[in-house]
This record gives structure tokens, sequence and C-alpha cells, in this order.
């Protein structure tokens, strides 16, 4: 009986290893065709991104701007944000190669809670510490309770009443709706996505060259940044 199955056994084994080599082949496409999708609107004109309101790093006049459009509970954003964005800090931003910029995208269909996320950094960006809070900021699904924000607030030092209020009127929520819509509008699919592109000469937006889907490995991002470079010369 053990040998009469083994036959069988084998077979479906190798089944099961191509389904799951198809899968990937698969997943890998889809994430290719969303990054072109997403440089390209839906009318097929080149994709402009305004950056009045975002928050950025880099020089203010760099010829070319990465603009991420991110959850801080998805799981997707904090791989990047722990893995990826560092070397890209140090090797494209620090060096003032290029110019960055975060849009708020939380996912509330997948992380109902992370909008609290986002009105905290929007209140501490109220008192210029929006980046001392955002790197704190990213965290599993359900982590940002009103007591965590708190707490993560305290450590950057800002003040907790102006703070609080902030937080309790979320009158931020509008903002942090549009630029999720707008990232839907662009033609992002998921958490995160990334536009590289060039920004317009006298005016504060970004005509995108190229978009990237999900946590892709810093080579991916190197070679999308280098190609705009290279163009921008």
């Amino acid at each position: 009986m053990t040998e009469t199955r083994a036959p069988l056994l084998i077979a479906i084994a190798a089944l099961v290893v191509a389904s799951v080599a198809l899968y990937q082949s698969h997943i890998a496409m889809e994430s290719a065709r969303n990054g072109q999708r997403a440089a390209d609107s839906a009318d097929g004109r080149t994709a402009v991104i305004p950056l009045a309101g975002a928050q950025t790093l880099g020089p203010a006049d760099a010829k070319v701007v990465l603009v991420e459009f991110s959850d801080y509970e998805c799981p997707y954003c904090i791989r990047h944000f722990q893995q990826t964005m560092p070397r890209l800090v140090q090797t494209y931003i620090q060096t003032r190669k290029i110019g960055y910029a975060f849009s708020d995208w939380p996912v509330d269909q997948l992380h109902p809670e992370s909008i609290r996320a986002h009105e905290a950094a929007h209140c501490a960006a109220e008192q210029n510490r929006f980046w001392e809070m955002h790197q704190k900021l990213f965290g599993p699904a359900g982590s940002h309770s009103s007591e965590r924000l708190l707490s993560l607030a305290r450590e950057v030092g800002l003040d907790m009443n102006a703070f609080g209020s902030c937080v309790e009127s979320r009158r931020s929520d509008e903002a942090i709706r549009a630029t999720s819509t707008m990232a839907v509008e662009l033609g992002a699919t998921g958490t995160p996505t990334f536009f590289v592109g060039l920004r317009n000469a006298g005016q504060d937006s970004v005509t995108v060259s190229q978009g990237l889907s999900g946590a892709q490995p810093f080579e991916t991002f190197a070679a999308a940044i280098d190609a705009a470079l290279a163009k921008s010369r």
C-alpha cells in the first residue's frame, strides 16, 4: 500500500510546488502592473502629485522626489520603514540627491484604528515635531490606543495639553482623507505605494515617472531613483 501511494504523494507535492511558484509569479507580475498603472492617471496623462501640506525631507529644491503613501499599521509599511527606508535616507536623502514626501493613507477596512496614529502625527506637526513622532508610530494593528499615543507624545516632548486638544478635535481628518483619496485616484491599490518623479519648476508638485507597489527591496528603489536622477540632468 505504501509503495503504491508513494508516486501519488510525489505527484501531489510537485503540483503544490508548481502552484506556489505560479502564485508567486502572479503576485510579482501584478505588483509590477500596479506600479505601472500608478504612474499614469486614468485618462492616460502623466500623473502629477501636489506636495502642498505634505511632510518632507531633503532639499526643498531637489529635482527628484520620492512620495510615499503609507499606513502606520500596515505590516508591509512597517517592513519598509524598518528595512529599506534607512538605506534610502542614508543613500539619497541625507546626501541631498532627492527629496522625500510622506502622505497619509490609513486603510480603514484593514486597520480601523490606524487613523489615530495619523492624527497624532498631524498634531505633532503642529508643534514642529512631526518626524520625531513619525519615527515612533509604525506598529501592529490595534497598537495605537489613546494611552499609547499619549505616551509617545510625552517621549518626543510635546506640549501635552495642546496635543490632547488637537487629537480630540480630529481636525486633521479631512487632510488625511484627502491624501487617501489621492492615492486611489493615482491608481494605487494598496499600502505602501511609492511614486518617483520630477519636481515641476516653480510649482509645489511632482510629475510621476514611476510607481512602486509594496515593500520592495532597496535595489528596486535605487533603480527607479537613479533613472529619475539621470532624466533630471
